[in-house]
């Protein structure tokens, strides 16, 4: 394993720590702290797969979509 995927994996675990514990998002951390040895583009690239996954497990996990749905649709259908 190489420094960088190292360090990656490592502000990882930090960001999701800092998240438990103050309930601060994520990605907020994640950014900062990569930003520090990469680009800023770069670092928001890395998160999209880990937000797009708890974003589906949330869903998958969660009440029923449908009543959700329905709830939400005059907000959704105004955006």
């Amino acid at each position: 394993m190489d420094n960088m995927t190292l360090f990656i994996a490592l502000v990882f675990v930090l960001a999701g720590l800092v998240k438990g514990v103050t309930g601060m998002g994520l990605p907020t951390v994640a950014v900062a702290l990569l930003s520090l040895k990469m680009a800023p583009l770069e670092a928001a690239a890395l998160l999209i797969v880990p937000s797009a996954l708890t974003n589906v497990w949330q869903l998958a996990t969660g009440p029923a979509l449908y009543p959700l749905w329905r709830r939400l649709r005059p907000m959704l259908l105004a955006t």
